[in-house]
């Protein structure tokens, strides 16, 4: 309880017309002078005053909600911090994390076959440390210098045959993405944000996860008739679905067409999980992201190359289809 006799309370001082509260050299700005001393105690009473964090759990448990990343890498790595790093470090005082440790921690996931998982887990241990470097709550980075386990690349590579077969198999919006994914050489979450407003008269404008936090330079894939095809039946899809009466009896709901290019049987935004769920239903042995491999693999340096002959034949035998 502040002291409502004293102009200044411990712990507090003025500085340039501003009360302020110190805590381990951290300024906390509080009131203005010429507000008075009851706004200053006031402000004492409805500003709390966190402590330092003294272990690594509570360091990850400050660090993870004012990290700058995205959405799916929250949710990463949240997933990370609660299944492994809490169990391991989260005990132990912040200081008394050593490289040594990091290291140690780094063999045995070797040896239990997750290697480059625990290459994951490291990142994520080494951007809480520097966030607390930032705040003066540790004076180093312990995993600094350890020597992360070795990856073997992934070497998958899928045939046209193999593509053709799930691709065949799949309903019609998720080839739409799968033809995006192989037109464009793009990423899973990059396709799920494509816009409208993203299409333009000499092509696609995609910005990539990526660089969007580094460069944010947008990156164009010029237009081919297998990827205008696609694009043009994913948004003539979004039409048709629209225009479809509801239907009580059959709980079917109107439908609006959305500012996503890509969507699912409901006009719907494509979610992670949901992508994800329906790749894998797909009768394969290939995970989705070889498809970007497989693009840069056959067109070289034109993306647009050997993946539009591949989907050209499709889109031709399509449309001598629809003519008979």
């Amino acid at each position: 309880m502040p002291d409502l006799t004293s102009p200044t309370p411990k712990g507090v001082y003025l500085r340039n017309g501003r009360y302020y509260r110190v805590v381990r050299n951290r300024w906390i700005a509080l009131t203005r002078r010429d507000e008075g001393i009851a706004a200053l105690h006031r402000a004492l009473r409805e500003t709390p005053i966190e402590r330092d964090p003294e272990t690594v759990g509570e360091l990850l448990a400050r660090y993870l909600p004012q990290a700058e990343i995205s959405a799916t890498t929250r949710r990463e790595y949240t997933r990370i911090i609660d299944s492994r790093l809490m169990h391991h470090f989260g005990r132990m005082r912040i200081g008394a994390v050593r490289p040594n440790l990091v290291a140690a921690y780094l063999e045995k996931r070797k040896r239990d076959g997750h290697g480059p998982m625990g290459n994951r887990e490291r990142a994520v241990l080494s951007s809480a440390f520097e966030f607390a470097m930032r705040n003066k709550w540790a004076e180093f980075n312990p995993c600094v210098g350890v020597r992360r386990n070795k990856e073997r690349r992934r070497e998958r590579y899928v045939t046209d045959v193999e593509f053709l077969a799930a691709f065949e198999a799949a309903p019609e919006p998720l080839q739409d993405v799968l033809a995006l994914a192989l037109l464009t050489g793009a990423r899973q979450g990059d396709l799920r944000k494509l816009r409208r407003e993203d299409l333009r008269p000499d092509g696609i404008y995609m910005l990539e996860g990526k660089t969007e936090s580094t460069t944010g330079k947008r990156r164009l894939v010029a237009w081919s008739d297998a990827l205008r095809f696609f694009v043009r039946r994913a948004l003539e899809r979004q039409e048709r679905i629209a225009a479809r009466e509801p239907d009580p009896r059959k709980h079917r709901q109107r439908r609006t067409v959305s500012e996503y290019v890509l969507t699912n049987r409901f006009n719907r935004p494509w979610t992670m999980g949901g992508l994800q769920s329906a790749v894998k239903r797909m009768p394969k042995d290939w995970h989705f992201h070889d498809i970007r491999a497989k693009s840069a693999s056959d067109a070289g340096h034109n993306i647009l190359g050997h993946g539009a002959q591949m989907l050209g034949v499709y889109v031709r035998e399509r449309k001598v289809a629809a003519l008979r």
